[in-house]
């Protein structure tokens, strides 16, 4: 009969969520507010009647929505993105999501909620939604615009910034305390989880997914995928962190696969169905009973959602270089909440540290931004030509002058130690990862111990060795990389002592600089080996026998684990040189395609593709139109061109160059 009635449930909620779907399209409305809005009619908490039987199940299910729409954001979030993501969006994105979080976290306090209340308050106000802003900006056909890319560039680095808020907010609802000392290792022990599986996916999860892709079973590559998927989202469970954290970076390295168009084709259908039941199950959740008091409270905050995301967003794009007509475009599209504020709000329900009245009125701001995000994104253009127009003359010109000297700033010529310089942040770099990636190793080794030491046959025989064989497990995959480091940190220490004494008759201080500087930096890096190995070293004879042990294996094994390093950083530099598989058909010889769109006063407006002779004049024809989010492939020559147009143009170089020219004096802005 559970059996049944779980089924019968399911029947309610995908029948509601088809309706309100096809609703939202008839309305032009994102869809994920008809998924709200139908789990509010039919949830426990609207009279008369309740159409669900079994919530619990439902929300079960839900959770799995979860894992699939975390994956989904991170299949679409890719580390290649991440190194194409300028100054501009990173600012923004700290100012964007520092602001609203202190703004949240003080306006619950001036509320009169628990501490816990306003922190949970401020992280679900702080991250803008992806999916929502994707979706109206594709509908209303503004991807190519320069403010669309600047957006794109700031939620990539808010994508980041949440899963670590994830992670912060976890242990900070499991443990109860947030000091300086606790955040500083729960962000160390984040930073090793994060680049550990991601370091370690990009070594196996490539070549296991070519094994499965093989087999040409498209069920085959499925299951393989969703195993990764729920395997790395338990282990992040396991580890002390969320499940929503291992299921982004699932997605995120499976990002950088050869196959990952056909991943996300697979998963798809799978990812919109659990992710319909997880938005309905939102609707379902929210309790109405604390309107009669704090209706206001919501208006207020939707507003505070509104004018505070436009506000940071806006000022940080300002200060990371962007001009006033992109930062007031990208501050108006970014002022919505959406699916990661659901997840930080259900994190706070599961853990059990959050009230039920601040996870309603999360959906409730989410909804009602929601609805407001396409008229944003609508009228940011009218209100950038009213700032630059009627704004004060003063504030119109600094940031002109701002911009000026930040792109001033990019280009300046730095020192003559230009090479060596930029060597050495390079080296840096590698021996900060590196470290990380030690501490990924022993961190992992006694969160393993302390989850699994108990489940030994014969625990009283583990009591004495568990722990250290548990170090050493840890110590033996982390040995390549201490090797690594010292050899690079070695190259470090020659390099700094050189810059810093660059004459020959200053041999004598650069070899002092150098002992020196080599011997505090290893000092340093055994402290830290002894640190983060802790919680699983015995004290007496024992330890130095295993110190003693691995010593002699790190030197007599020296060049296997340097070849053995080499091949791991060869394998990710495989996975990471080699491009996703494209759609498409591949352009012949030096064939090109540029896309020009169609000014408001050009005199192209009205006319045809014939009238325009652009084939005639220039050799480039025009192969596809995009107008107003819809595609026209292989328009024909009788085709009216109206205002907004896309037109995408090919040809060879030297005809698209001249069709570029053409164009631009005929009343087209090249995008």
């Amino acid at each position: 009969m559970h059996g049944l009635e779980l089924i019968q449930d399911l029947a309610v909620v995908m029948a509601a969520a088809a309706v309100a779907t096809i609703l939202c399209q008839r309305l032009k409305q994102p869809v994920v507010l008809g998924y709200i809005l139908a789990g509010i009619l039919i949830g426990p908490n609207t009279p008369p009647v309740s159409l669900v039987n079994d919530e619990e199940a439902i929300k079960t299910l839900s959770e799995l929505g979860v894992i699939l729409l975390m994956f989904s954001i991170g299949i679409h979030f890719s580390f290649r993105k991440l190194r194409e993501v300028g100054s501009a969006a990173v600012v923004a994105a700290v100012v964007e999501i520092a602001g609203m979080f202190l703004v949240g976290h003080e306006v619950g306090k001036w509320l009169g909620w628990s501490q816990m209340d306003a922190v949970f308050l401020g992280a679900i106000l702080s991250i803008s939604s992806t999916t929502i802003i994707a979706k109206a900006l594709e509908a209303m056909g503004l991807l190519r615009r320069e403010f669309a890319r600047v957006v794109f560039g700031i939620l990539i680095v808010e994508d980041i910034l949440a899963v670590a808020m994830l992670g912060v907010l976890t242990h900070l609802g499991t443990t109860g305390e947030m000091n300086l000392a606790s955040t500083g290792t729960t962000m160390l022990s984040l930073t090793a989880f994060l680049v550990g599986v991601a370091v370690v996916g990009f070594l196996v999860i490539p070549r296991l997914i070519d094994l499965a892709s093989r087999t040409e079973m498209e069920e085959v590559l499925l299951i393989t995928v969703l195993g990764l998927v729920f395997g790395i989202s338990l282990l992040a469970q396991k580890l002390g962190f969320s499940v929503a954290l291992g299921a982004f970076l699932a997605g995120a390295v499976l990002a950088e696969v050869r196959q990952v168009k056909r991943i996300d084709r697979l998963v798809g259908p799978l990812r919109d169905v659990f992710s319909a039941i997880f938005f309905t199950s939102s609707g379902m959740l929210i309790k109405f009973d604390f309107l009669q008091e704090g209706w206001a409270t919501v208006v207020w905050i939707i507003l505070l959602v509104l004018a505070g995301k436009i506000l940071f967003s806006g000022l940080g794009s300002l200060l990371g270089g962007c001009d006033l007509r992109t930062a007031t475009r990208a501050g108006f599209s970014l002022a919505q909440i959406g699916e990661f504020s659901f997840i930080i709000a259900g994190l706070g329900i599961t853990l059990g540290v959050m009230s039920d009245r601040l996870y309603s009125i999360a959906v409730l701001v989410s909804a009602a931004t929601t609805l407001t995000t396409p008229y944003l994104i609508a009228g940011s253009e009218k209100a950038a030509d009213w700032i630059e127009k009627r704004g004060p003359v003063w504030f119109v010109e600094f940031w002109k002058t701002y911009q000026s000297w930040m792109k001033s700033l990019g280009a300046s010529s730095r020192s003559q130690h230009r090479m060596a310089l930029d060597f050495i942040r390079k080296l840096v770099g590698q021996l900060l990862l590196q470290l990380i990636l030690i501490a990924a190793c022993l961190l992992s080794a006694a969160a393993l111990w302390r989850t699994y030491g108990d489940r030994f046959p014969d625990r009283f025989a583990m009591l004495d060795w568990g722990a250290p064989l548990f170090w050493v497990a840890g110590a033996l995959v982390a040995l390549p990389i201490v090797v690594a480091w010292v050899r690079k940190y070695q190259a470090l220490g020659v390099l700094v002592s050189e810059v810093a004494f660059p004459r020959n008759e200053q041999q004598a201080a650069r070899n002092l600089a150098q002992a020196l500087f080599l011997g505090i930096g290893y000092l340093m890096f055994a402290l830290i080996l002894i640190l983060l190995s802790a919680p699983l070293l015995p004290t007496g004879k024992l330890l130095l026998a295993l110190f003693g042990l691995l010593a002699v294996l790190g030197v007599l094994g020296k060049k296997k684990l340097v070849h053995l390093y080499s091949q791991g950083q060869a394998m990710i530099r495989e996975t990471w040189d080699t491009p996703p598989d494209q759609d498409g058909l591949n352009l012949p010889g030096e064939s090109t395609v540029h896309v020009h769109q169609i000014d408001p006063q050009s005199p192209l407006i009205g006319r045809t593709l014939a009238d325009t002779q652009l084939r005639k004049k220039t050799g480039a024809v025009v192969v596809a139109i995009d107008r107003k989010g819809k595609n026209m492939v292989s328009p024909g020559p009788e085709t009216a061109l109206e205002a907004g147009d896309q037109l995408f143009v090919f040809g060879e170089e030297e005809q698209v160059r001249a069709a570029d020219e053409y164009l631009r004096t005929a009343g087209t802005t090249e995008i």
